[in-house]
Parts: C-alpha cells; sequence; structure tokens
C-alpha cells in the first residue's frame, strides 16, 4: 500500500531553508577523533574511545535547552564531529512554539550512500530540559549515533543512510516533525525505516521497541541479531509508545510512525517497575524515584559512581546493534 505524506503534521512549525544558524563557539570543546578498534576483533568494546568523551563534552557545554545559545553551540558541535569524520553535513533550521514561546533551532544532517538509494533514517534529539545536563538524555543517543556514522563512514551498506541529531525535540518532538514536513512525496516513499536513539544509559534493561506487523522489522531483526551475539536486547510487545497527556510518542519515532514507517525505537527503562510504563528506569532508591532523565541526576558522574560499568555496556551494547543492523538489515519487499 502505498503511504501519503501528510500535508502538515505539525503546523506550529515552520522551516527557514537550509542555510547555517549563527552560533557561539567559544565554549564548545574541539570534536572528539580517535582511532577505532577494528571491528571483528574479539575484544573491541565500543563507545570508550569516541561515544564516552561526546557525551562528556556535551554535557560540559551545559544545559542545551531548545531554542537557546547552549543547544546551538551544541548543533555546531555536531556538525563539527560529522565533518571531522568525513561526512559534509547540512544545517536545516525550522521554528515552531512551546506555549506562547517562540523557538528556533536546527536539525543536523549528514548523508552516508548506500548501495540502495533507499533511505534509513537514525536519529536522535540533543537539547535537554532545563535543569538537567542531560547525559543520559540524550547525549547518549546522539553519542552513539556519531559513532555509528563513523563506523560506517568507508564501509558498504545496503541503504543510504541519513543520519540526523533533532533539534528541539524535548518541545513537542518539533526537529523530527521540521524533517518529515519538509520532504516530498518521493523522499518520504524512499524512507524504508527509521531508528531512534533516546535515553541510552541509564536504565535497567535495553529495549528495542516498535508497534507490531509491518512496523515491527527492525525491531525483530535488532532482536534476533542481538540474541543470536549474546547482547540482553529486550522488547515489550503491544507496548503503548503513546503519551497519555500529549497523545504523541514519547520520542522522534513518533512522526514517522504515525505516517506507517517501520521502525525501532532504542532505550534503557525498566518496565517492571513503578507503574509499569517505562517511566521509572532504576529502582526508586536511586535518582528521583527511579527517575534519571529530566533530573539533577543526569550526569555521567552520577550513573558511573551508582552504576560501575553500566554506561560503558550500554553503549557497547548499541553501538554494535547498531552498526550491524545498518550493514546487514534488509527490508523485506513491499
Amino acid at each position: 500500500m502505498k503511504r501519503i505524506l501528510p500535508i502538515f503534521l505539525l503546523l506550529a512549525i515552520v522551516l527557514n531553508g537550509c542555510n547555517a544558524i549563527g552560533v557561539t563557539t567559544q565554549s564548545v570543546p574541539n570534536p572528539v577523533v580517535a582511532t577505532m578498534v577494528p571491528l571483528g576483533t574479539p575484544a573491541a568494546k565500543f563507545g570508550v574511545e569516541i561515544a564516552r568523551p561526546l557525551i562528556k563534552d556535551f554535557t560540559n557545554i551545559g544545559q542545551r535547552v531548545a531554542g537557546s545559545e547552549r543547544e546551538s553551540q551544541t548543533a555546531q558541535y555536531i556538525f563539527d564531529v560529522f565533518q571531522a569524520i568525513g561526512y559534509s553535513p547540512e544545517m536545516q533550521p525550522f521554528t515552531g512554539t512551546a506555549g506562547n514561546t517562540p523557538i528556533s533551532s536546527s536539525n543536523v544532517v549528514a548523508l552516508k550512500k548506500g548501495v540502495s538509494s533507499q533511505e534509513i533514517i537514525v536519529g536522535a534529539h540533543y537539547d535537554s530540559v532545563a535543569g538537567a545536563l542531560g547525559a543520559d538524555d540524550n547525549a547518549s543517543g546522539v553519542a552513539v549515533m556519531l559513532e555509528g556514522a563513523k563506523l560506517v563512514q568507508s564501509a558498504s551498506t545496503p541503504y543510504t543512510i541519513r543520519f540526523i541529531a533533532f533539534g528541539a525535540g524535548e518541545s513537542d518532538l518539533m526537529g523530527s516533525y521540521a524533517y518529515l514536513n519538509q520532504m516530498s512525496q518521493e523522499e518520504f516513499e524512499n524512507i524504508i525505516a527509521m531508528i531512534d536513539l533516546n535515553s541510552l544509559i541509564a536504565g535497567d534493561i535495553a529495549y528495542a521497541l516498535s508497534d507490531e506487523s509491518q512496523q515491527s522489522v527492525v525491531r525483530d531483526w535488532a532482536l534476533e541479531w542481538a540474541t543470536g551475539n549474546g547482547l540482553n536486547l529486550q522488547t515489550i510487545r503491544e507496548v503503548d509508545l503513546t503519551d497519555p497527556v500529549s497523545g504523541k510518542g514519547f520520542s522522534d519515532y513518533a512522526p514517522f510512525r504515525d505516517v506507517g514507517i517501520p521502525y525501532v525505537y532504542f532505550t534503557t527503562t525498566n518496565w517492571n517497575l513503578g507503574d509499569k510504563k517505562g517511566q521509572t528506569q532504576v529502582d526508586p532508591q536511586y535518582g528521583n524515584q527511579g527517575v534519571i532523565r529530566h533530573t539533577e541526576y543526569d550526569t555521567l558522574a552520577y550513573l558511573d559512581s551508582t552504576f560501575p560499568g553500566r554506561v560503558n555496556d550500554h553503549l557497547n551494547l548499541f553501538i554494535s546493534i547498531l552498526y550491524n543492523l545498518l550493514t546487514q538489515f534488509e527490508a523485506p519487499i513491499r
């Protein structure tokens, strides 16, 4: 069945073209560039040399609130990292409103051509909420995406990959809605899957989530690969991924899910705790009654001291899955 791109998904968003916005970069660290352990090496552990230092750099920039100068600095930093690892990134500004507050932000996009021109989108939002440094939510997702981008940069991939660091994700998913809204019908039909990376290091359990049926093909591939390679990746069947307050999805998969694109939402939390809806990430004795994201506890220092080894283990797991998914997954013929 042919998918039809809705004319408007979020009326508040107005695209402003693709010129880079002005940023102040004095406090922005230099991009991390490190030598990777070759894939296939038995002792290879991904995340330690690139993703983890990136998380530290993002949190050193500070609270990356949507529309703020620090969010702009982070966008420029991500742009610079993409360039450093061999891509030709593009800054795509957009504007919108959160409540009555106007917000100007940008998506940072980098393209890796594959054997097929059909595309897989890999996305992660880079902003954080006020009052949190956002190591887990969502410096972790952007860092995993960037290390994955470096790994596949010179590899053969079945599909073209579009890496997108979404701006203003904490403000009604503005960046992902803005990106989908600017696509043509032809570009829309060319997307075969969306991979969303969000809050990957704090929670007790690593999950791959999606709706069922045709939208679950990427999730199911990831689960099978992880199980076959001794990695503990779990799912929740028939999971409800709609926020009861906003009526939208919890993360940047939502716009793509709502128009019928297969997706997988990678995250860490613990569906066995609290209201058993995935909001409680860890035992309630830790963080803010079991919640790390959106709190003062969302730092590498707290996670390392409270859950030794967890950050590195989760980074290795998700980067390993992402690399193999991007280099091996083949979508069923529609």
